[in-house]
């Protein structure tokens, strides 16, 4: 009716005008979140910093997206003109102020038209430009909270719209994060190298999501039936096992990616704790002895970044880890020898108790090649 195309028009000009003045502010801005950022960082404080200026302006925005959003429940074809507003180069602040309206919005249109069916929709809509509004939505339509995983259809819908939104010929990855928390652990492992040959962020924001319904079974590696796998999400724990084992040369991920990966969970230790690492190197060692495997390439590589970052370990690493080592002849293995070898020396540094034990539980011949090598202190 003639009220409803009205209230449409008016809300379009009112996004327009927001549109015009996110971009006409965008330097200021900008200019005032540097100056924000060097103040907050001679006062020491962590996290993002929000100057004034941007506090006003998103307060300011956040209006009209508020109005032309909850026009867009009923009508979702109404989201491109949307989209392609806060799209525009230098609307930046405008397609946040949009974003934070998400949470709410994509609830509501879920519950009215489904949300793989949304999923589709919108994302049939979006341009190339557009992508990081389709992928904010996205996010937003998979549930909250640790019991709510996304529906089997959603999965589904996400995966379908990677498969049509190729990137060079390439899938991107961005596009299933929001629903991996609702795949099944099978899926994830064989999707698994998609992640880890994406951009840093990217990869380890997909790990984070993964475990984010699972923080009590952090350090838990999960046993299932392979014929039924019914697993969803991956561990803390599993990650760092899955990661390790992946034949990335089938995969096409070069080796120095395939370490990288595994050095930027160590590095982050907040995620990845001591705990978590002792768990997946026992976990690993543990297949090593029982099913007679060889260890990943990267094992040893692991074992030696965290003696230099975990001194909580040493003693695990030292009366544990080694010597179950020797029990599996790591020493048959020339890259793994050279490793225990190293991550010995180290430990015999730093004076742990019972390295010397450690190492003296070596065959003769491998004894005295350590010390050829390593001579006593």
């Amino acid at each position: 009716d003639n009220h409803s195309k009205m209230l449409l028009k008016a809300a379009l000009e009112e996004m327009k005008r927001a549109s015009a003045y996110a971009i006409g502010n965008y330097d200021k801005i900008i200019s005032a979140n540097k100056i924000a950022a060097k103040a907050a960082d001679q006062g020491k404080r962590q996290g993002p910093i929000q100057s004034e200026e941007e506090k006003k302006a998103l307060e300011k925005l956040k209006k009209p997206a508020v109005l032309y959003v909850a026009l867009c429940v009923r009508k979702p074809e109404l989201l491109k003109k949307l989209f392609t507003l806060c799209s525009q180069k230098r609307a930046d602040f405008l397609a946040r102020a949009t974003q934070d309206t998400f949470p709410r919005f994509a609830k509501s249109v879920a519950t009215l038209h489904g949300d793989a069916s949304i999923a589709l929709q919108v994302a049939a809509m979006t341009d190339s430009n557009e992508i990081s509004m389709l992928l904010a939505f996205l996010d937003n339509l998979a549930p909250t909270g640790e019991r709510a995983l996304p529906s089997e259809d959603l999965i589904k819908a996400c995966h379908q719209i990677q498969d049509t939104k190729l990137i060079n010929g390439e899938k991107d990855p961005r596009f299933i994060i929001p629903v991996v928390t609702g795949m099944k652990r099978v899926d994830l492992v064989a999707n698994l190298h998609q992640f880890v040959a994406a951009e840093d962020k990217i990869f380890m924001a997909a790990l984070v999501h993964m475990a984010s319904r699972l923080p009590r079974h952090a350090l838990v590696f999960r046993e299932e039936d392979e014929e039924n796998p019914i697993l969803n999400g991956m561990t803390l724990c599993e990650q760092l096992v899955y990661l390790h084992k992946m034949d990335f040369q089938a995969q096409g991920i070069p080796q120095k990616r395939y370490l990288d990966a595994i050095r930027l969970c160590l590095d982050d230790d907040q995620v990845f704790t001591d705990t978590v690492v002792q768990e997946a190197l026992n976990y690993i060692s543990g297949t090593f002895l029982a099913e007679e495997v060889n260890l990943p390439l990267a094992y040893m590589r692991t074992i030696i970044l965290t003696c230099s970052k975990h001194e909580s370990l040493h003693n695990w690493i030292c009366h544990v880890l080694l010597p179950r080592l020797i029990e599996g002849k790591v020493y048959t293995d020339r890259r793994q020898w050279e490793g225990w070898m190293r991550c010995a020396r180290m430990l015999e540094n730093t004076g742990v108790d019972g390295i010397y034990d450690a190492i003296n539980k070596l065959p003769p011949d491998q004894i005295q090649a350590y010390r050829t090598k390593y001579p006593q202190v």
